[in-house]
């Protein structure tokens, strides 16, 4: 038997034993060490649930003393945007916005790309604007990456590449952006692919956008990557330059010389009849009737009108 380790007043044994080791304690026969035992036993049950206790009072303490999380401070942006006068304060949407983009919560990074691209509560800062986009776009942003992808397409960023706008702008009209597919449009004009730019401006077209009924509707006038069609050409520009689009007016004149007046009063029925399912106000879902909307390079919406774009 190992020698005991006298620590009582009257010189007893006792030693301090894991559960494995009781029976080495039993064998003592010592009924005031194993009490003794027994009652560490217990108090280091107790301690344990202290212990346990402690971690999730300073749990429920730190999540109760954190500050706001980062869709709080969006939502106080959108508060302190709305209104006007006192109640209408751009300096604090200005704090919460940074606050929250810097986080990583991707519908702010897309309003602060706003305000940097705007000049709107903030300088005008076209690269601070792509910079802020980015980091929407790549976490799955729609908005995010339908204005990295203009940014990039209009030069905003340090090199105008267009692969790299194709790819973002791709990415948005994958789920059924028009803005993003009437761009990708252009950018399909512009390398010499007709066939698939009037592909794109038709998806685009059927979701309201004037300018890209105006493209398709010039596409078919002049047979580039699709048949010649004056009769659907004239459709499209009259959808177009009834929602509002002037700039169709002149193709309009040439067509109704080209198609005499029976077939320009059938092609004035079936534009009335497409009216209707396209217009923008019907299949927009809210994200319509901003300025610059029907630009030939659309601006971005405002944050009012952001959430329905996505």
């Amino acid at each position: 038997m190992p020698k005991k380790m006298p620590i009582f007043s009257d010189n007893r044994p006792a030693v301090l034993l894991l559960d494995s080791q009781l029976p080495t304690c039993l064998d003592l026969h010592d009924t005031e060490v194993h009490r003794r035992v027994e009652m560490c036993k217990i108090g280091c049950f107790r301690t344990s649930w202290l212990a346990i206790f402690a971690l999730l009072a300073g749990s429920l303490f730190a999540q109760t003393t954190a500050g706001p999380s980062a869709a709080q401070l969006y939502e106080k942006v959108m508060n302190a945007l709305t209104g006007t006068g006192v109640s209408r304060n751009d300096l604090n949407a200005t704090d919460y916005i940074r606050r929250s983009a810097e986080l990583g919560y991707a519908p702010a990074q897309v309003t602060l790309g706003y305000f940097y691209e705007t000049g709107t509560t903030l300088a005008h800062n076209p690269t601070q604007a792509a910079h802020w986009y980015r980091k929407a776009a790549e976490q799955g942003d729609v908005l995010g990456e339908w204005l990295l992808g203009r940014a990039i397409f209009n030069g905003e960023t340090a090199m105008r590449d267009l692969n790299e706008a194709s790819d973002w702008l791709g990415k948005a009209a994958d789920h059924n952006d028009p803005f993003s597919q009437y761009l990708l449009g252009l950018i399909r004009l512009e390398r010499n692919e007709y066939g698939q730019a009037a592909e794109s401006f038709r998806k685009a077209a059927y979701q309201g956008l004037p300018q890209a009924q105006q493209e398709l509707g010039q596409l078919l006038k002049e047979g580039r990557g699709v048949d010649v069609d004056k009769f659907d050409a004239y459709v499209w520009l009259l959808v177009s330059f009834d929602a509002g689009n002037n700039a169709a007016a002149a193709d309009l004149q040439q067509l109704e010389s080209a198609l005499g007046s029976n077939l320009v009063e059938q092609a004035k029925t079936k534009a009335r009849e497409l009216q209707s399912p396209v217009a923008r106000t019907v299949v927009a879902r809210g994200c319509t009737g901003w300025p610059g909307e029907f630009d030939s390079l659309p601006s971005p919406p405002p944050p009012e009108l952001q959430h329905y774009c996505r």
